[in-house]
């Protein structure tokens, strides 16, 4: 993910990515990763203990409160993004009222997503868009959490400790909604998509990650 980040072009605002994790040798490639690009991002790792890793909502939470920037994004680590995708979605989020909002996620499934880790640097978006089967999770219109878009000050994601996400994305999708200007089903913004890599719960290279 961090990679396809650091390739972003004509990027209007400033990104700034917090990222847990548990293992050195994560740390290692998730700073080359933000180094990696024409646009190399604003980086701050948060080391957490591996018994606390899959906490996601508490992390999710913290990150949160020590952002200063006007919108909050919680997403996967497993997503991949164009490289225009940033600047078509900030104007997308123009357009609309201020609220909750997420995108459209493009599916490539297990195995043939290895291809995409592997190989990253020689496959681009065409060869992506050939691998897809359709979008990830479709019947949610936006309001899981691979991806999900708000003011910061909107709502505060609860600081919950349950391991994973076991539906406080939907909880939290349901609450930012009940709280935005616009109450429509559809929350996917605009045309640009991403990529999610699906991948065996196991992956080598995202089980000590969370973002």
């Amino acid at each position: 993910m961090l990679r396809s980040l650091a390739q972003q072009v004509q990027c209007p605002v400033p990104l700034k990515i917090f990222i847990y994790y548990c293992r050195t040798e994560d740390a290692q490639l998730l700073l080359e990763g933000a180094a990696a690009g024409p646009s190399p991002l604003a980086l701050e790792l948060l080391r957490t203990d591996p018994a606390r890793i899959l906490q996601r909502a508490m992390h999710f939470s913290r990150a949160q409160d020590l952002s200063q920037y006007s919108h909050s994004v919680f997403c996967d680590a497993d997503l991949r993004f164009p490289p225009t995708f940033w600047s078509e979605y900030v104007e997308a989020i123009k357009s609309e009222e201020p609220g909750y909002w997420s995108c459209r996620v493009m599916n490539v499934p297990w195995p043939g997503s290895e291809v995409f880790v592997e190989k990253w640097m020689e496959v681009g978006l065409p060869h992506l868009e050939r691998a897809t089967t359709g979008r990830h999770r479709d019947d949610y219109a936006g309001h899981v959490g691979h991806f999900q878009c708000i003011p910061r000050n909107l709502l505060v994601y609860p600081a919950d400790p349950r391991p994973s996400v076991d539906k406080i994305d939907l909880e939290f999708s349901k609450a930012a909604i009940e709280r935005s200007q616009s109450r429509r089903r559809e929350r996917r913004l605009g045309r640009p998509s991403v990529y999610h890599l699906d991948h065996p719960p196991s992956w080598s290279g995202t089980g000590g990650l969370q973002l």
